[in-house]
């Protein structure tokens, strides 16, 4: 059960979507200042960067004095597993009371606490029943203690940690590549349809938003367990021709599906990743096809969606008023247009291609161009 009330969750949202809306103007000032006073809850709060910052030093202090007080109760490491398991019991309940006591949320102290829980409990669930880590062991402690901060904290990286780590405990098991994919794909269209029905349940409201996320990743992580040319890295796949041509049909299948249900429900999370999937698929057709790759595939590929792109949004704002089924051609959130620019910024840190290094100029005789072995280049 979430230690936040649903009411306080709520009101937290829709504050944040009222300012959201006055910054983008859709309301005035008089309808925010009438709205606001109805939504204060008496939680402490802070912005993203203190935020971010507190989260950090809180989580470093904890492992360090872990690690510290394991290092002189134990010098060879045995007494590690039951060091890191009451710490792991003390961080999630200190976490709790930190909260009720000050009546924190987001504030990054008690994420540090509830975030260093789960990593600790990972490390003792891989070292719990052999002296070496076990990959295997950690993925599974880890998956349970981030859907338990996720389920009482309702922290939404937690539940997407949750998803991330279940699925690579399925590809540490001894198993052939075949039997983790299939194992790992049923795991996450679970995980998909049982978000899903309590988005549904919830029309939106909290805690339907958290849902969508996570119903979105489950989505996100059956399309990349399927691909099998994007997963080589993660895992080798078998030589079976039949497996092989369902996940071709597959790759295509998912992006077009995903974009139903997004159209469907007016899914936001769901559109943009199932149009980038799209994009994967069109980019690794060749190679799951054994085609030869060409040099100008990535120009006309560019074209191809500058072309769509345009298409699409000039079909849509000649609907009525400028939209279709209830989309738009264009941005109506402040906050969406500040994350597409936080997505232009971040390409700088893109690294280019590396600066030519300049020819040095051919030395004739020993000397320079002119003087030294001759008395012009000629020599």
């Amino acid at each position: 059960m979430n230690i936040y009330s649903r009411d306080d969750e709520r009101s937290i949202r829709v504050e944040r979507l009222v300012r959201d809306w006055r910054k983008s103007g859709l309301i005035t000032d008089e309808q925010r200042d009438r709205m606001l006073p109805d939504l204060k809850v008496d939680l402490r709060r802070t912005n993203l960067f203190l935020r971010i910052a507190l989260f950090v030093f809180g989580y470093v202090i904890v492992n360090a004095a872990v690690g510290l007080i394991a290092i002189n109760v134990d010098t060879n490491g045995a007494a590690m597993k039951w060091v890191t398991s009451i710490a792991a019991i003390g961080s999630f309940f200190a976490a709790q009371w930190i909260i009720s006591q000050y009546r924190l949320y987001r504030f990054g102290v008690e994420e540090a606490l509830a975030v260093a829980a789960a990593t600790l409990f990972m490390i003792a669930g891989a070292m719990l029943f052999f002296r070496n880590f076990s990959t295997l062991y950690a993925f599974g402690a880890g998956a349970i203690a981030a859907f338990v901060v996720f389920r009482r904290f309702g922290y939404v990286y937690a539940g997407v940690a949750a998803i991330a780590l279940a699925t690579c405990f399925i590809f540490d098991l001894e198993q052939s590549d075949t039997f983790r994919r299939l194992f790992s794909a049923i795991l996450l269209l679970t995980v998909f349809f049982f978000s899903r029905e309590r988005r549904q349940d919830h029309e939106w409201d909290f805690p339907a938003d958290t849902y969508a996320i996570l119903e979105t990743v489950a989505w996100g992580g059956l399309y990349f367990v399927t691909n099998l040319k994007i997963t080589t890295w993660f895992s080798l796949p078998d030589e079976v021709p039949v497996f092989y041509w369902s996940t071709y049909a597959l790759i295509w299948v998912l992006p077009i599906a995903g974009l139903w249900f997004a159209i469907r429900d007016r899914h936001r999370w769901m559109l943009d990743l199932n149009i980038v999937t799209a994009i994967v698929t069109l980019s690794t057709n060749k190679p799951y096809l054994g085609a030869a790759q060409k040099p100008w595939d990535p120009i006309l590929f560019g074209v191809m969606l500058i072309v769509v792109s345009l298409g699409l949004r000039r079909w849509i704002a000649s609907g009525a008023n400028g939209s279709r089924r209830g989309f738009v051609a264009h941005r109506l959130l402040e906050s969406e247009k500040a994350k597409l620019s936080l997505a232009g910024t971040a390409t700088v840190l893109v690294p280019s291609a590396p600066a030519p290094h300049p020819q040095p100029s051919p030395e004739i005789g020993g000397g320079g161009r002119s003087g030294g072995a001759g008395a012009s280049g000629k020599f």
